[in-house]
């Protein structure tokens, strides 16, 4: 790259529009200043370093965060962060021509800068007048660090004019900023830290549907109920109900897993903070993707607010349910709220307060039961975990101990299969004589 190929690409940098946003990424800033300083007519050594330096630097941050070079910093720039043309992109199905005109120019200017190797900004800096000697003493970049976070969603090649197409269908299927970036999300509260009141989980529980043993009808019946949401058609809110430790919140985490490269997103809300499940709905409503609003080991002592807001989003409030949001909870009891004898007793309207606590149940269209396994059931379990861990076992020697477990343990459910398992995994050290950790 010569100087005058230099100052075109500034002028075109001056001339973006659609992603004009995202030189304000540090990163890309950086870069940015680094080809201003080195298109100068008037030179100073110090500047030049200065300007080198903090591109340096700014490489480092991106390496740091796991983003090994400046494509993929300048790529998760353009499709994480809000903006005004990923929002329109998000809602329409047919872009305007302008506008994608727009982000083929603004995204081939940034594919250039950022493609832009080290050892060149170096001969720049040395033909605007940065002495030999000093430009051999910095270092220069690598262009890619490492294994960068793998996302099947995103290559190098949306970074071009071609890649405008490829870039608007992502903001429409994956939404935008922290929905586009965030398998999961949990909702914190807004605040200055959190302005949405969302809090991304960008590495949720790995755990697969494949993986899990037992309970086969009712995790069809989730899925294909997901699937349904996924595809625009009426889905069902569904309570999953049953005793402790049978795999309910697991099951719902793991349809992430599978399906959130479809457009499936989590938002977990815990029990506390169910009042803010109309705040929660506007923002969602706003969203291309499909949302399970998770709420996990849902109990109520009485009535409260946040019993009446759960109410009232399922069904009576005034504003409908997003198209693209359903409700899944997770309780150990199947009408959620818990009774007392003395109210038998003591109400007079003993009816009325009855069918009172058990309406929110009524409220879900499906609710699924997960029943402890039997003693065999649980054995199948322990096997099958075995099995996917690739461990050797004797099972008329290992059966007694399993058994032993669920006495010491309080009985028999899928988690304490798994920690029995766990527990045999770490008996059998894996080949550097660490034992190997599962992930549930």
């Amino acid at each position: 790259m010569d100087i005058f190929a230099l100052k075109a690409l500034l002028l075109d940098i001056d001339c973006m529009t659609a992603l004009r946003h995202v030189t304000e990424n540090p990163a890309v800033a950086s870069l940015i200043r680094l080809c201003r300083v080195c298109a100068q007519e008037q030179q100073d050594a110090g500047e030049l370093v200065s300007a080198y330096c903090a591109a340096y630097d700014a490489w480092l941050g991106a390496a740091a965060k796991g983003r090994g070079g400046f494509v993929r910093e300048t790529l998760e720039a353009v499709l994480f962060e809000e903006s005004a043309a990923a929002s329109l992109c998000a809602r329409m199905d047919e872009v305007p021509y302008s506008l994608m005109n727009a982000l083929a120019n603004d995204l081939d200017v940034l594919g250039r800068l950022a493609s832009i190797e080290p050892a060149m900004f170096l001969l720049l800096c040395e033909r605007a007048g940065m002495p030999g000697q000093m430009a051999a003493r910095l270092p220069v970049w690598e262009p890619v660090l490492g294994g960068e976070a793998f996302d099947s969603r995103i290559d190098k090649d949306m970074l071009s004019r071609d890649g405008a197409r490829r870039v608007a269908a992502f903001f429409r299927k994956h939404g935008t900023g922290l929905f586009a970036r965030c398998p999961g999300c949990t909702w914190v509260g807004v605040s200055s830290a959190y302005p949405l009141g969302l809090r991304g989980i960008r590495q949720p529980d790995p755990i697969r549907l494949e993986d899990m043993v037992l309970y086969e009808q009712q995790r069809g019946t989730l899925v294909e109920n997901t699937r349904r949401l996924l595809s625009g058609h009426y889905a069902c809110n569904i309570l999953l109900y049953g005793d402790k430790g049978t795999g309910k919140s697991a099951t719902v985490k793991a349809l992430l897993t599978s399906l959130w490269r479809e457009g499936l997103r989590i938002v977990e809300v815990p029990l506390a903070h169910l009042t803010n499940l109309p705040l929660i709905f506007s923002i969602l409503r706003e969203q291309p993707c499909k949302f399970i609003v998770f709420v996990d080991d849902l109990a109520f002592n009485d009535s409260c607010p946040e019993y009446t807001a759960l109410k009232t989003v399922l069904e009576g409030g005034l504003e409908a349910r997003p198209s693209n949001v359903v409700v899944y909870a997770t309780s150990n009891r199947r009408n959620i709220v818990r009774q007392r004898f003395s109210e038998r007793q003591d109400d007079v309207n003993e009816r009325d307060t009855l069918e009172e606590k058990f309406s929110l149940a009524d409220r879900f269209d499906l609710r699924l039961t997960f029943a402890a396994p039997t003693q065999e059931g649980y054995f199948t379990i322990c096997r099958a975990l075995l099995d996917a861990q690739g461990i050797a076992y004797d099972w008329d020697e290992l059966m007694p101990r399993a058994r032993a477990w669920t006495v010491s343990h309080n009985g028999c459910s899928p988690r304490i299969a798994r920690q029995f398992v766990d527990y045999i995994a770490g008996e059998r050290p894996g080949p550097e004589g660490v034992a190997e950790p599962h992930h549930e």
